[in-house]
C-alpha cells in the first residue's frame, strides 16, 4: 500500500510540475498573445480559437476565478457582462441565471453543459444542478451568449455554459480546504496517474454551509392566511434556509482512442429557501443525486477529418420533504382535496402543516455520432446524429389531494399517504425521446473573412418537430480589429413539468401549451480591438425577440400557478468589455452591461437589471503576495405593473482575496471576504407575497489553504 501511495504521488507531482512550468511561460505573455491563444469548444461543437467562433463567447480560466476566490459556478457568472446570478421568485431551489434578460423557470432558458454533455434537470430542464456546483473539476468556462439550438438543440435559447474538465497529462496536483463564516467547510483535492497508454485522473470537491441566519424576511404567503382567517402558523418573521451539504466527483479514465468519464454531484441536503408555495419551510429538506457516466470512441482511423462515437448515460434522484404551509395553517380545502380558495368544500386545521414528498427518478441514454473533417481546403464541416431517452419516475406521499381529503374534514394530521403509481400523484411516469441531425459548415472566404452556418432539425416523441439555423460573419479587418455579425433562431421544448404537473398545490401543467414552444431570432455585432498589446477592448450589440415564452402563472380562478405560453419579449443593449495590464503584476478586468427589454405590451420586464457594471484589480505586490478585489454594481430593477411596492434598491456587491504564496514550499494561504459592504439594501425580488424581497447573504469571511505537489 506505501509503495502504491509514492507511485500516485510521484506521477502527480510530475504532471503538477509540466502544469504548472506552463502557467508561468503563460503570465510572460501579452494580453494580444494570450488572447489569439485562446480557445472555445461550446461556440460550434469543437475546439477552435475564440477570434473564430460563430458568437459572443467570454472565457473565464480556472486561475481567473481562484484569484477572486470563487467557489462555484455563480460566483465566477459575476464577472461576466450582460450574466446575473440571481434569486429565483418561483423555483425555491435557491439562485436564478439570467442572459441579457433571459432565463425562464429554473433558468431553462440557458443550457449547461460538462465537456460538452447537458448537466440540467430532465423533469423541468432547470439548472438547479448547477447553483452550488463547486470548480475544483475545471479548467475553464465557456459563455456563449444567443441562441445555440443550432448545436445543442433545446434550452439552448438565451446561451450556453460550458464548463471544461482537465485533459489528459494537465491537471494540478492540488489538496486544499476553506473554513469561515456561516459555519462554512470546503476540502477539495485533485491528481492523476499513468500507467503504460492508459491515464486516470480524478478530482472532488466537499462542501457544506449552514448559510446566512441572517437573511430575514418578515412576512410570507402564510402570513396573508394568517390574516384572512385568524390564524397565527406563519413562521415569519424567520430566515430563508439555503443550507447545503454538497460532494462532487469526477473520474476520467483513457485508453488509447477510448475514454470514460464518470461525474456525481450530489446535495445530500438543502433548505427550501422562502418556501416552495413562498411559506417559509425551516423543517423542510431534501436532498439531490445525479450520476452521469460517459463512454467516447475515436474511429477516425474510418474516415478522413474526425469521427467519433459517444455514449452519455445519465440518473437523476431527488428525495423532498416540503411543509407546503406550516403546522396550525387553516386552508379552504375543494372536494378534489386540493387547496382551492374558489369553490371550497370547508375549512381544514392542518395539524401538522400540508406535506408532500414528491421524488422524482429519472434516467437518460444519449448517443451520438459526430463526424468533422475539411470538406475543401477552405471549408471545415461537421455533422452530428443524435438519439436521446428519457424516462421518468415518480413517487409522493402527502396529507392532501384526491384520495386523501374531500374538504368535509375539520383537521388533518401529518400522517402521510402513498399516492404512488395512483393517478393522484402530483406527476405520472412518462417516456419521452427524441432524435436530431446537425450540420455546420465554416467557409474561410479569404485570409480575412469567414462565413459560418449551421443548422439542426429536431424531432420530439411528444410535441413535434423544430428546424433551427444559425448563420455568422467574420472580418479580421485588420490584425488588431475584428468584426463578428451573427443571427440564429433557438427554441425551448416544454418541459415534462410544464406538461403533465398536477394536483400541485404550487404549480401544475398545461397540456395545450403551444407545441411550436419557443422561438427567437438574435442579432448581434462584435467588436474587437486590440489598442496595444496590453489593452483590450470588446463591444457587443444584440437584439433579439422571443416568442411564446412559457412561465408559471398564476391564476385567479384556480388559485394555482398554471403553465402559459406567455407572450413575447423584445430585448436590445450593448456590453463594453475592457481588459488592461498596465504593468506585468497589475491587471485590471471591466465591464459594462445595458439591456432594454420588454413584453408585448410594451411594459418593461420585470425583476432583471438593466444596467451592470464590474470592476476586477489583480496586483502582485512581489513573488509572494497577492491581492484581488473585484466589484459588481446592479442597478434599475422594474417591479411587475401590477406591484405596488417601491423600486428595487440598486447595490454594490464587493469581493477580496488575499493571498500569501509559499508559506511554506509550495504552500499558500488566503484569507476570502465577500460582500465586504453588508449593506442591508442589497436585496433580490420576492413575489409581492414576501413583502420586504430577499436579503443576498451578509459578509463572509474564510481561510484557504492550498498545497500543490
Amino acid at each position: 500500500m506505501n509503495n502504491i501511495y509514492k507511485l500516485f504521488v510521484a506521477a502527480t507531482c510530475y504532471s503538477s510540475f509540466s502544469y504548472a512550468g506552463d502557467i508561468d511561460n503563460l503570465l510572460e505573455l501579452s494580453l494580444e498573445e494570450l488572447m489569439k491563444i485562446q480557445v472555445v469548444t461550446a461556440a460550434s461543437g469543437f475546439e477552435q480559437k475564440t477570434s473564430r467562433a460563430p458568437a459572443t463567447v467570454t472565457i473565464i480560466s480556472a486561475q481567473e476565478w481562484q484569484r477572486t476566490g470563487a467557489r462555484f459556478l455563480s460566483d465566477v457568472l459575476l464577472s461576466i457582462p450582460g450574466v446575473h446570478a440571481g434569486k429565483s421568485q418561483a423555483d425555491y431551489r435557491h439562485k436564478k441565471f439570467f442572459i441579457r434578460g433571459l432565463s425562464g423557470y429554473g433558468s431553462g432558458q440557458i443550457k449547461l453543459l460538462i465537456d460538452g454533455e447537458p448537466f440540467e434537470s430532465i423533469q423541468d430542464n432547470s439548472l438547479f444542478l448547477g447553483l452550488h456546483l463547486p470548480l475544483t473539476n475545471f479548467k475553464r468556462i465557456e459563455v456563449i451568449k444567443g441562441p445555440g439550438s443550432a448545436i445543442y438543440g433545446a434550452d439552448a435559447f438565451a446561451g450556453v455554459i460550458n464548463l471544461v474538465s482537465y485533459e489528459a497529462n494537465e491537471i494540478p496536483a492540488t489538496v486544499g480546504a476553506r473554513w469561515g463564516s456561516f459555519n462554512t467547510y470546503d476540502l477539495f483535492a485533485r491528481g492523476s496517474n499513468n500507467i503504460g497508454d492508459s491515464y486516470f485522473q480524478w478530482s472532488f470537491d466537499y462542501t457544506q454551509s449552514d448559510d446566512d441566519k441572517n437573511r430575514v424576511v418578515n412576512s410570507d404567503l402564510q402570513s396573508v392566511f394568517d390574516s384572512i382567517f385568524n390564524t397565527s402558523a406563519s413562521r415569519a418573521p424567520g430566515p430563508i434556509d439555503e443550507h447545503y451539504e454538497i460532494f462532487t466527483l469526477l473520474a476520467k479514465w483513457q485508453y488509447k482512442n477510448i475514454s470514460l468519464d464518470y461525474y456525481t454531484w450530489r446535495n445530500f441536503d438543502y433548505g427550501n429557501s422562502a418556501g416552495v408555495a413562498q411559506a417559509l419551510d425551516p423543517d423542510g429538506s431534501g436532498a439531490t443525486y445525479a450520476d452521469q457516466i460517459k463512454m467516447k470512441l475515436d474511429i477516425s482511423h474510418l474516415v478522413p477529418g474526425e469521427l467519433t462515437g459517444l455514449v452519455n448515460y445519465q440518473t437523476q434522484k431527488i428525495t423532498s420533504y416540503l411543509t407546503v404551509f406550516p403546522a396550525g395553517t387553516l386552508l379552504p380545502v375543494g372536494p378534489d382535496g386540493n387547496i382551492n380558495f374558489t369553490h371550497p368544500v370547508g375549512l381544514t386545521t392542518f395539524e401538522d402543516g400540508v406535506i408532500g414528498t414528491p421524488s422524482p427518478d429519472s434516467r437518460s441514454i444519449t448517443m451520438r455520432l459526430t463526424h468533422l473533417f475539411d470538406l475543401t481546403d477552405k471549408q471545415l464541416f461537421r455533422w452530428e446524429f443524435g438519439y436521446e431517452k428519457q424516462y421518468y419516475r415518480t413517487s409522493e406521499r402527502k396529507n392532501f389531494g384526491p384520495s386523501i381529503l374531500d374538504g368535509t374534514q375539520a383537521s388533518v394530521s401529518g400522517e402521510l399517504t402513498d399516492v404512488t403509481g395512483t393517478p393522484f400523484i402530483y406527476l405520472p411516469d412518462i417516456n419521452r425521446d427524441f432524435k436530431y441531425l446537425s450540420l455546420l459548415d465554416e467557409w474561410q472566404v479569404s485570409p480575412k473573412l469567414q462565413l459560418t452556418f449551421g443548422i439542426r432539425h429536431d424531432r420530439y416523441s411528444d410535441f413535434g418537430s423544430t428546424t433551427n439555423p444559425r448563420l455568422s460573419v467574420i472580418w479580421q479587418i485588420s490584425d488588431d480589429f475584428t468584426m463578428k455579425v451573427f443571427s440564429g433562431s433557438a427554441f425551448r421544448a416544454p418541459s415534462i413539468a410544464q406538461l403533465y404537473a398536477r394536483n400541485n398545490p404550487a404549480s401544475i401543467g398545461n397540456p395545450d401549451l403551444h407545441s411550436a414552444s419557443v422561438d427567437t431570432i438574435e442579432t448581434g455585432i462584435n467588436l474587437e480591438y486590440f489598442i496595444t498589446q496590453n489593452f483590450v477592448m470588446s463591444l457587443n450589440a444584440f437584439s433579439y425577440q422571443a416568442k411564446d415564452l412559457i412561465a408559471f402563472v398564476f391564476d385567479e380562478q384556480e388559485q394555482v400557478n398554471i403553465a402559459q405560453n406567455t407572450g413575447e419579449q423584445k430585448g436590445q443593449g450593448g456590453e463594453l468589455w475592457l481588459k488592461w495590464k498596465p504593468q506585468d503584476n497589475i491587471s485590471i478586468d471591466a465591464n459594462y452591461s445595458f439591456l432594454q427589454a420588454k413584453d408585448e405590451d410594451n411594459n418593461d420586464i420585470a425583476d432583471v437589471p438593466t444596467q451592470m457594471a464590474y470592476l476586477g484589480v489583480n496586483w502582485q505586490f512581489n513573488d509572494l503576495w497577492v491581492a484581488n478585489t473585484e466589484m459588481k454594481w446592479l442597478a434599475d430593477r422594474k417591479r411587475p405593473l401590477t406591484d405596488t411596492r417601491k423600486p428595487l434598491a440598486n447595490y454594490l456587491l464587493i469581493n477580496s482575496k488575499l493571498e500569501r504564496k509559499n508559506i511554506l514550499p509550495n504552500l499558500s494561504i488566503s484569507l476570502i471576504a465577500r460582500n465586504i459592504l453588508n449593506k442591508a439594501y442589497a436585496k433580490e425580488p420576492s413575489p409581492s407575497t414576501i413583502s420586504d424581497d430577499y436579503p443576498i447573504a451578509g459578509q463572509q469571511l474564510l481561510l484557504e489553504i492550498n498545497y500543490q505537489f
